[in-house]
């Protein structure tokens, strides 16, 4: 499901409004920049396979694939706030 506090996938990857990574307040430990890392990894095969499924006009596969990447990106920020926190 498409978070509330963010545009919706498609109006993100238009407008390319996705956050930077590297922008982190806090000191990652290795495990958490491999996760990080893995995520992003994830989010890349994400947003291929969206790029493909919408041009061939899948919607049902569209919607599947911003559900995942918001589940990814979801993931990526707790990681990141985690972090954060940590180092605080």
């Amino acid at each position: 499901m498409i978070s509330r506090t963010r545009c919706p996938v498609k109006q993100q990857m238009r407008f390319g409004r996705w956050k930077r990574t590297g922008q982190h307040k806090g000191l990652l430990t290795p495990e958490e920049r491999a996760r990080i890392a893995e995520l992003q990894e994830l989010l890349i095969e994400c947003f291929v396979e969206h790029r493909g499924a919408t041009a061939e006009g899948r919607e049902e596969r569209v919607k599947s694939l911003e559900a995942e990447i918001d589940d990814l990106l979801n993931k990526k920020d707790e990681v990141e706030k985690w972090a954060t926190l940590g180092s605080a």
